[in-house]
C-alpha cells in the first residue's frame, strides 16, 4: 500500500510540472490594402497569417503570405506558402518573417515566374478603430539569390485594413 501510495505521488508530481509549463505564443495576422502614405488609392492587397508556438524550450512555426501589387508597368504576385523564421518584436509591435516564395510578373510582353525567398517587416502601429497616429507598414522585398540585392521590393503604408502583431504568454 505505502509503494502505491508513493507510485502515485510521483506521477502526480510529474503531472503537475507538466501542467505548470508556460506557452509563448507570437504572430503577425492581418489582411487589407496599401499604399504610398500620400496615396489616394491603395496598389497593393495583402494576406498574412503567421503564428509561433515556444514551449518546453522547443518553437513552432506556421502559417502563409500572400502579396499583389500593381506598378506603372506589370502586377505582381508573390505567395510564400510557408514560413520558414519569424521574429518579433512585441515592445515595438514589429515583426519580420521569410520564407520561400515564387513570384509571378506579369508585363504586356509576357508572365515570368521565379522562385526565391521573400523577406516580409512589418509595423502594427494602430488599432484599426482608432485613426490617430500613424497607419501600419508593410515591407516586401523578394529575392532570387539572398547573396544579391532584391529583385522587387515594396514600402507601404494599410490604406485599408489592419495587421496585427502580438506576443502573449500562458501558464497550463
Amino acid at each position: 500500500m505505502k509503494r502505491q501510495l508513493m507510485w502515485l505521488t510521483a506521477i502526480g508530481a510529474v503531472m503537475a510540472l507538466a501542467y505548470a509549463q508556460s506557452v509563448t505564443i507570437r504572430g503577425a495576422i492581418g489582411f487589407g490594402l496599401a499604399g504610398a502614405p500620400d496615396a489616394e488609392q491603395p496598389n497593393a492587397q495583402f494576406a498574412i497569417s503567421v503564428k509561433q508556438y515556444e514551449y518546453n524550450g522547443q518553437a513552432r512555426t506556421g502559417g502563409s503570405f500572400a502579396f499583389q501589387t500593381r506598378t506603372a508597368d506589370a502586377y505582381v504576385g508573390i505567395q510564400m506558402p510557408r514560413v520558414e523564421s519569424f521574429t518579433v518584436d512585441a515592445e515595438n509591435k514589429a515583426a519580420e518573417f521569410r520564407g520561400v516564395a515564387y513570384a509571378i510578373q506579369r508585363t504586356r510582353q509576357g508572365v515570368q515566374r521565379a522562385r526565391g525567398v521573400v523577406v516580409v517587416q512589418v509595423d502594427d502601429n494602430r488599432n484599426p478603430r482608432n485613426r490617430q497616429g500613424d497607419p501600419d507598414t508593410i515591407r516586401v522585398a523578394f529575392y532570387t539569390d539572398e547573396n544579391s540585392d532584391p529583385v522587387f521590393t515594396y514600402e507601404g503604408v494599410v490604406l485599408l485594413g489592419d495587421i496585427l502583431v502580438y506576443e502573449r504568454t500562458y501558464s497550463r
